[in-house]
């Protein structure tokens, strides 16, 4: 085979390999409901230090389990993805305003460092 043929076979199979693992709606939302029970139980075990009074761990627990049905609500009813065949995007609409927070490709989605960032700043004014 030529050069130029390996190449455009290469391409062809990335092209290819890109298409088949988009991840869809469902793996975006998954991805950031993780980061968004991550920072609640984060969140959760810096507001409160490790009590041995179980009437506060099952507050905590009731706390943590609450706020997960709530990021659940949240992300299913605001949270939509774009999907541009190689690649997708994951957007929230809040107040009418969708905004670009992550993208996905090759199965894989990765949510921007300003979520990071801003999710770390609210946990810093929660605690101060």
């Amino acid at each position: 085979m030529k050069k130029n043929h390996v190449v455009l076979l290469i391409f062809s199979l990335i092209i290819l390999v890109a298409v088949l693992t988009n991840p869809n709606q469902d793996r975006h939302k998954e991805v950031l409901k993780n980061k968004l029970n991550a920072y609640l139980q984060k969140s959760m075990k810096k507001s409160h230090t490790k009590s041995k009074n179980k009437w506060e761990q099952a507050g905590q627990a009731l706390g943590i389990m609450l706020g997960g049905a709530l990021i659940d609500q949240i992300t299913d009813n605001l949270v939509s993805t774009d999907n541009y065949v190689l690649f997708s995007t994951t957007k929230i609409t809040w107040e009418g305003q969708a905004k670009v927070i992550g993208i996905g490709a090759f199965g894989n989605v990765f949510i921007s460092e300003k979520v990071d960032k801003l999710l770390n700043e609210q946990l810093k004014n929660n605690i101060h």
